[in-house]
């Protein structure tokens, strides 16, 4: 029973001290970054500026972590970089399309007759 209970401890921090590092996410991660900021997300919508601020934060301290091979850690803050990122990238996607809807309304409105 005792040498049961070391080798799955013994494969447990070997399948911690294992995880590789996440340079295919912090990609990703980038990005979704790059193209929140090309939505317009840093400049649309307040909302969509606090999602690309926290997404910028943790990518930042994903790299950091990376660096100190905590790469278990920086996976997971990588991952809710990408993930906020898309949100902002979203937030900013529908906020344009609002604006084009006004601008289409008021072009429309221009172009009926007036009875």
């Amino acid at each position: 029973m005792q040498r049961s209970l070391l080798a799955l401890g013994l494969l447990w921090l070997s399948a911690c001290a294992s995880f590789e590092s996440p340079v295919d996410q912090y990609a990703r991660s980038q990005a979704a970054v790059r193209g929140a900021e090309e939505a317009g997300a840093d400049r649309l919508d307040p909302q969509s500026q606090l999602y690309l601020k926290l997404a910028r934060e943790q990518l930042g301290k994903g790299k950091e972590l990376m660096d100190q091979d905590e790469n278990e850690k920086a996976d997971r803050l990588l991952r809710r970089a990408e993930a906020d990122a898309e949100l902002a990238r979203e937030i900013a996607r529908l906020q344009a399309a609002k604006v084009e809807a006004e601008d289409a309304k008021k072009i429309l409105a221009k172009l009926k007759p007036v009875n």
